[in-house]
């Protein structure tokens, strides 16, 4: 099963998982990380640009979730 890493990036700091979660595909993943974003968001109102960037075992991102919708972010 392939292993996810979950990385909070703010616009100019990445804090990155070093331990990842094993899930089934990418959409999994997918949810995983629309659950994780949902729970904190309103701990992190203040906090600006925000995203949750899913990457794969290699490092390479995969999906961005955005933490806040307009302004505060995009989804690539």
């Amino acid at each position: 099963m392939p292993r996810f890493f979950f990385n909070i990036r703010d616009g100019y700091d990445l804090d990155e998982d070093e331990e990842g979660i094993e899930l089934p595909d990418l959409e999994s993943a997918r949810a995983e990380a629309l659950a994780t974003v949902e729970e904190l968001r309103d701990q992190l109102a203040d906090a600006g640009n925000i995203e949750l960037e899913i990457t794969d075992e290699t490092g390479q991102r995969l999906l961005t979730v955005p933490f806040f919708r307009g302004t505060h972010g995009r989804r690539r």
